[in-house]
């Protein structure tokens, strides 16, 4: 029996055969593509019937890859006949999604039948497949989605254990979607009875984590048991709580970072007895607001930065567990034992605090696992958890700001500036467009008249400051471009932390300010003279061009005031918008004073009134002197418009130059800007 995909393809092979005899051979061409384009197209309104089975979506191949960034938030991990299971599909990293299709199916893959119903909560959802079309639910719109409620009624007879698979499609446009996402298995109390069974209508929701694409829950390897019994907790940190000192820095002990005021988290380390294994016995702390699914991690870093690192991770979730890995790249690799060279660990998640011990060994015969006789930067960093495996951090890690020496009992401070590379794209970003741009454009828009008398290399005086300070800002922000790549090593992602999901844009709005950047010298070497017929075409081209790539590079200078990375003060933001007013209020000022000064100084030689025809000579002498007379005035008049815009220049550029010093200052020493 023929399915859907079989019997379209079919008709169109048919329908081309036929149109092709009939000489029909481009409308047959225009159907073929309308066809594959309706074949391709997605499905706004939700899944097909003709997906319930394989669960997969009728777009072209996905381009996604690794663990999928989704997951399910459950109200039980056990069911009944006839009871209800309440959940919620969201991103942990904040990634939005178009479209799902989720069922409940047997936990150990042994069918593809669905069980159970899903009761539709909502307008934005709606049920599909198995009986009655209610054993799975998919989305009603294409539209952008951060989460997706649900409610699942358990069969009325028992089914065994169960788990929910899911489809995900991120995007359309650019084909991304996630097959074959598992939740961890719902367990059937008739077959599993516990206290859990008796609490299902009042148990606490639970994360559930979602699976490596492609994978059952039963298949999941390297699972870690947990090293002690505390039990899962999910708790609120109290306000202003932070960790004390510990009274043994700086001469039992080695600390990061200095606590003496209390702290968000802290490392302490000792070198163990000269008798039995050498290692350095850690401690760790970190104050959590959320200590459900989420890691904890030192790093033991060469260059500062997060590849080549060891790492070593604290999972809470049933329990606290340990585990050992190292960096490739930005890629996190495990060890052939997730415990390598780790003993004496130990873990607790209480009152809102997630701590571990353990210790590690000095140094071992295998690759990329760093000796601790060799001194590195510490870094500590935190990210949800996803099925057991740890994901990308969502803040950028703490780092000391110097190499640690971990056989010594020193207190290393934490780091309060970015990098070297970043502080130059930072700094040279804003020399170019705060500064070098926002004068620039003042200069040729407004001040031509500027010391009109004079030339400076061969060219009009204001032409020549314009056309430098447009060549610094080329300049400075292709050597910003390059600092940033070489840094990064390539194009970079941006983890944003939440409720900075907009920052994720900041590199992308930095190549395309880049190539503007370099397309308007380029259009300005082809300049068609004044008189050419096409110099008006030019000059809304350049205007245009430029314009845009001043108003993006604001932006972006906005969100990247707003990265990590960038570790600026919070007063940075508050100069950038000071700045953007000052900007914009000044060419207001100049637009309007030159329009006022244009209507009051034109003047038309053209008329001569009917008796200065009458009068013959009289009329001639009358014009001439008139004439004269407004020639006086609007050299008057330009006069007047040159010194105020030249003193309205200068203000501007005082004013610009202070923006750009402190931002600069900001970027490069922003410790002497915090304030206490």
């Amino acid at each position: 029996m023929y399915n859907l995909r079989t019997m379209w393809i079919m008709d169109t092979l048919h329908f081309i055969q036929s149109a092709y005899i009939g000489g029909h051979f481009i409308a047959a061409t225009l159907c073929v593509v309308l066809s594959i384009f309706h074949q391709c197209s997605p499905y706004p309104t939700g899944a097909p019937l003709v997906a319930c089975q394989e669960m997969r979506p009728y777009h072209p191949p996905t381009t996604t890859s690794g663990a999928p960034p989704f997951a399910i938030n459950l109200t039980s991990s056990v069911y009944k006949p006839g009871s209800e299971i309440k959940g919620t599909i969201y991103s942990p990293s904040g990634v939005v999604f178009r479209g799902f299709l989720i069922q409940a199916r047997k936990a150990d893959n042994s069918s593809t039948t669905p069980f159970g119903e899903f009761i539709v909560t909502g307008t934005d959802t709606h049920t599909n497949c198995g009986d009655a079309n209610k054993q799975g639910l998919t989305h009603t719109t294409n539209s952008n989605k951060t989460k997706i409620d649900f409610t699942w009624k358990a069969p009325m007879s028992s089914q065994g254990d169960v788990h929910f698979k899911m489809t995900i499609v991120e995007s359309y446009n650019v084909s991304r979607y996630w097959l074959s996402i598992y939740s961890s298995v719902v367990q059937d109390c008739s077959l599993h009875p516990s206290s859990d069974c008796n609490e299902i209508t009042t148990k606490k929701p639970t994360t559930r984590p979602v699976e490596t694409t492609g994978t059952s829950p039963s298949e999941t390897t390297g699972t870690v048991s947990p090293i002690t019994s505390t039990p899962k907790v999910i708790t609120t940190q109290t306000p202003g709580k932070k960790i004390p000192n510990d009274p043994g820095c700086g001469t039992t002990k080695g600390c990061f970072p200095d606590c003496s005021g209390g702290c968000d988290y802290l490392v302490t380390w000792q070198q163990t007895p000269q008798n039995g294994i050498r290692g350095v016995n850690f401690d760790f702390q970190m104050m959590m607001k959320d200590m459900d699914n989420v890691w904890i991690a030192i790093g033991f870093s060469p260059t500062g930065k997060m590849d080549e690192t060891n790492v070593i991770a604290c999972l809470s979730g049933n329990g606290v567990t340990v585990e050992s890995s190292h960096n490739e790249g930005y890629s996190n690799v495990m060890y052939q034992s997730k415990t390598m060279g780790l003993s004496n660990m130990q873990g607790t998640a209480r009152d809102g605090k997630i701590a571990c011990s353990f210790t590690r060994e000095i140094s071992m015969n295998v690759s990329d696992f760093m000796n601790l006789k060799d001194e590195a930067y510490l870094l500590v960093g935190t990210g949800p958890v996803v099925n057991g495996i740890k994901q990308q951090h969502t803040k950028l890690p703490k780092a000391s700001s110097s190499k640690v020496n971990f056989l010594s009992n020193k207190v290393s401070k934490e780091s309060d500036s970015a990098t070297p590379l970043i502080k130059l794209h930072g700094s040279l970003m804003v020399l170019a467009w705060v500064l070098c741009s926002s004068v620039g454009v003042v200069v040729a828009r407004h001040c031509k008249s500027m010391m009109q008398s004079k030339m400076l290399c061969g060219v009009r005086y204001w032409f020549a400051v314009h056309r430098t300070l447009m060549f610094v800002v080329v300049l400075c922000v292709v050597v910003a471009f390059v600092a940033i790549f070489y840094e990064v090593g390539g194009f970079s992602k941006i983890s944003a932390e939440p409720g900075r999901e907009y920052t994720k844009a900041h590199p992308y709005l930095g190549i395309i300010v880049t190539a503007f950047t370099l397309l308007n010298p380029i259009m300005a070497f082809f300049r068609p003279s004044p008189d050419h017929k096409n110099r008006p075409v030019f000059n809304w081209a350049h205007f245009s061009v430029g314009t845009a790539a001043h108003i993006i590079a604001v932006v972006t200078i906005f969100f990247g005031i707003k990265l990590s990375k960038a570790k600026v003060d919070e007063y940075a933001m508050y100069v950038m918008i000071i700045y953007s007013v000052i900007f914009v209020l000044v060419q207001f000022i100049l637009e309007v004073h030159r329009r006022r000064i244009t209507s009051t100084g034109a003047v038309n030689y053209g008329k001569l009134n009917s008796n200065s025809v009458k009068y013959g000579a009289v009329a001639s002498i009358h014009m001439t002197s008139t004439r004269k007379a407004h020639i006086d005035e609007s050299e008057e008049t330009k006069e007047e418009t040159s010194k105020f815009s030249n003193v309205v220049l200068f203000v501007h550029a005082i004013l610009m130059v202070a923006a750009a010093t402190f931002l600069v200052l900001n970027i490069c020493i922003p410790s002497h800007f915090h304030v206490k």
